[in-house]
């Protein structure tokens, strides 16, 4: 696996322990290519050869790297120096993972998640292999914890992304929706809420939501075009040709020089197509 594939797969599935994880983030930040990180961690642990996080840090990013007998050599050495640092089978088992190990990352995975329940990323890690297994409730049950643990929107999105793949999709609107209001209002989640709504063609639901987007965001006309579309998709079209003229009412009261880029002059083509049943014209 490439340097970037490893760093993908880091970043996308494994988030580390905060201080860990900062300290790695730091350093591959400040040293730019991940060669120079490791010989910059080398220099400061043959300083300070009694440092476990040292041996952490660097153990992650052989591990980044692809590294794994080096990765694993660290992860050794800091539990060696450190024998209640659990993150180590953490980081072991995104190494089983990478290998294509599974029932070794698992039983890992789950050995991590005894000490450190509450460890959004290895929940989330553990949901992955748990539905590849096929047993995607259980793979729910991780997300779920993973979202209750963490405030990071990215947890209710996977596990809305999972309980779409398994037809739950009233239930996968619903957890993005008891996520954004968790957390002070995502916008993000709501949108990928009406996007599961409208994919499954719940477009009751959907309009809904979009009836409070339009009353809510700072442009309805946006809002008002995709209320249109909706419309349309279910075959209600006296309904979508008012849409799409609410649409230009609200369009026109977009400042001139915001209608004049060019995704405004496309929503005007659409807009105007919507209410004349044309083709939308190239502006």
């Amino acid at each position: 696996m490439s340097t970037t594939a490893n760093a993908k797969f880091l970043i996308s599935k494994s988030p580390l322990i905060a201080a860990s994880l900062l300290g790695l983030q730091v350093f591959v930040l400040a040293h730019g290519d991940l060669h120079e990180a490791i010989d910059a961690v080398s220099q400061v642990i043959a300083k300070s050869p009694d440092d476990a996080a040292l041996f952490l840090r660097r153990a992650e990013l052989h591990r980044m790297h692809g590294d794994w007998p080096e990765a694993e050599a660290d992860y050794a050495q800091s539990r060696k120096l450190k024998p209640d640092m659990e993150v180590v089978e953490f980081g072991i088992a995104q190494i089983r993972l990478m290998q294509g190990r599974t029932t070794a990352a698992l039983r890992l995975l789950d050995a991590f998640l005894t000490q450190l329940p509450e460890h959004a990323g290895a929940r989330a890690l553990r949901a992955d292999v748990l539905e590849k297994r096929g047993d995607w409730q259980k793979a729910d049950a991780d997300l779920a914890a993973a979202v209750a643990a963490s405030p990071e929107p990215h947890y209710p999105t996977t596990r809305a992304q999972l309980l779409e793949r398994h037809g739950r999709a009233e239930q996968a609107a619903r957890c993005l929706d008891e996520a954004s209001r968790a957390r002070g209002r995502i916008p993000v989640l709501e949108h990928q809420a009406l996007e599961i709504e409208d994919r499954a063609g719940l477009t009751d639901a959907a309009l809904r939501r979009v009836d409070i987007l339009i009353a809510r965001e700072p442009r309805p006309d946006l809002w008002l075009a995709r209320k249109a579309r909706l419309l349309e998709k279910a075959g209600r079209a006296p309904e979508a040709r008012a849409a799409w003229d609410q649409a230009a009412a609200a369009f026109e009261k977009v400042p001139a020089h915001k209608r004049a880029s060019k995704a405004n002059r496309r929503l005007a083509g659409e807009i105007e197509s919507g209410r004349t049943g044309s083709p939308p014209q190239a502006r």
